[in-house]
């Protein structure tokens, strides 16, 4: 297994969306499901049931044909 590491100045969405996209270019593809935690640049709102997506994070996982489902609150490290 490979560790993928960019570090940036602040978690804005322009960067969010940046380092998963050199993420999957350094993978050499994208995963079926994304599983972040709950910044909140990337989940607007944590929810078990029905958690609510920032629109661009939403807009780039339909780009590449993957889902976002963020970790549990408190439970990061499921997945």
């Amino acid at each position: 297994m490979y560790a993928y590491v960019k570090a940036f100045l602040s978690m804005e969405t322009e960067n969010w969306i940046t380092a998963h996209v050199h993420a999957f270019q350094f993978y050499g593809g994208v995963t079926r499901i994304i599983v972040p935690d709950n910044l909140k640049t990337g989940v607007v709102k944590a929810s078990r049931s029905e958690p609510i997506i920032n629109r661009i994070y939403q807009e780039m996982a339909e780009h590449y044909n993957t889902t976002i489902i963020p970790a549990r609150v408190r439970h990061p490290k499921e997945g």
